[in-house]
């Protein structure tokens, strides 16, 4: 989980069940169920030393080191929650920022 402010750095991940959303080496964000990718930001190769931050209006955005643009973000309609928002990894595996519902990975894992 996450608050408004807090960093995923490279090689950490948000887990629930058997899903995983993780920070690569290459800047690439990826959510995996076991060892299958279902989602990832597209990044890699974009960056050193990147990391996901969430921001207090409610994006996600991720940076890479030194650098002041984002390299990808979530496309988040901004929000008004403030330090009410909360980025999690929920068991079925969708990654959903809570608060006012601002923005969420948006597809269904089956259950095979």
């Amino acid at each position: 989980m996450m608050g408004p402010g807090d960093s995923l750095l490279v090689g950490k991940s948000l887990s629930a069940g058997e899903h995983n959303l993780t920070m690569q080496e290459d800047c690439n964000l990826v959510l995996r169920r076991g060892a299958n990718a279902t989602w990832e930001s597209e990044t890699a190769g974009r960056g050193s030393d990147c990391f996901l931050y969430l921001h207090t209006n409610g994006l996600l955005l991720i940076y890479s080191k030194g650098e002041n643009d984002s390299i990808w973000e979530s496309e988040t309609v901004p929000s008004s929650a403030g330090d009410r928002l909360v980025f999690v990894l929920q068991p079925d595996g969708n990654a959903v920022v809570f608060g006012k519902p601002a923005w969420s990975t948006a597809f269904t894992v089956s259950k095979k």
